[in-house]
């Protein structure tokens, strides 16, 4: 697969990103509903009585309903199939640019006093396969030393056609992680405490995301968050944008150095993957 990756760098570059639904939302929306392929019909053309026919010696002709019928003999060769299906164009390139971020793009995720400061933080818009099956750029905020790894993730992702439902800086939501996860929104940097904890999360760093995070919830004992996804507890399904263990989302990752939350034996956080493990 040919990968076509631009770096761009961009001073307070944030502008508006293409994403498989309307952004803030926090209502579930339900995975595609695979579409048959439109074939073109095929065409035939019939000719009725009344065309006309040349003859030897005859300008003028006769028609074909005054004309004596003519037997041709059983043509051995099939009949040329007409309007047949052109095959599907190759999906785009994946493609990735990296750009700089100011405090106002991140009105809802960094202020002052968090672990990074913004300019240690970098906007990645990248093309990402949607639920609906189409191709749809996201965009990822990111400790600007993990960039080029999670373009990397990313482009792995595209070539598997792994499907993320939406992908969106969590100041669209405000900077509410509960908000963005119940929305099934894969995000990166978010000023935040650890959950249950604390402490700095590793998303306040930038070194961690959460992707597709409805169907892959975090589960404590009896918490499951967010709550509306306690189905997905059960690992044995297999909806669109789950992650198993082992499988390609997880690899691609480890292949970069970003562990996964799934991996944990008392949390299991399923959407989660860092560069530290925590």
């Amino acid at each position: 697969m040919v990968v076509a990756v631009l770096l761009v760098v961009a001073a307070g570059a944030c502008g508006h990103v293409d994403t498989a639904s309307s952004a803030g939302t926090n209502e579930r929306v339900p995975g595609p509903t695979p579409t048959a392929p439109i074939a073109s019909a095929a065409v035939t053309t019939t000719t009725g009585p009344g065309t006309t026919t040349p003859s030897a010696g005859d300008d003028a002709g006769t028609t074909s309903a005054d004309a004596a019928p003519v037997a041709t003999a059983p043509s051995s060769v099939p009949p040329s199939i007409t309007g047949a299906p052109d095959a599907a164009p190759p999906p785009p390139a994946f493609a990735a640019a990296v750009s700089l971020v100011t405090a106002t793009d991140l009105s809802a995720s960094w202020r002052s006093g968090c672990p990074v400061p913004v300019e240690q933080l970098r906007a990645l818009d990248v093309s990402h396969w949607g639920f609906d099956g189409h191709v749809h750029t996201g965009r990822l905020i990111v400790a600007a030393n993990e960039a080029a790894s999670i373009v990397a993730v990313m482009g792995e992702l595209y070539a598997q056609r792994y499907p993320i439902e939406r992908m969106q800086p969590i100041d669209v939501y405000g900077g509410d992680d509960n908000r963005s996860i119940s929305a099934n929104n894969t995000s990166a940097f978010n000023c935040r405490a650890v959950t249950g904890g604390g402490g700095w999360s590793e998303h306040a760093y930038g070194r961690a995301i959460d992707v597709n995070p409805f169907v892959n919830p975090y589960v404590k004992g009896a918490t499951v968050l967010p709550p509306e996804a306690a189905a997905y507890v059960d690992r044995g399904r297999a909806d669109a944008g789950m992650i198993h263990d082992g499988d390609g989302v997880v690899q691609a990752f480890l292949a970069q150095g970003w562990r996964w939350g799934g991996s944990w034996t008392s949390i299991k956080d399923y959407q989660h993957f860092s560069t530290t493990g925590r």
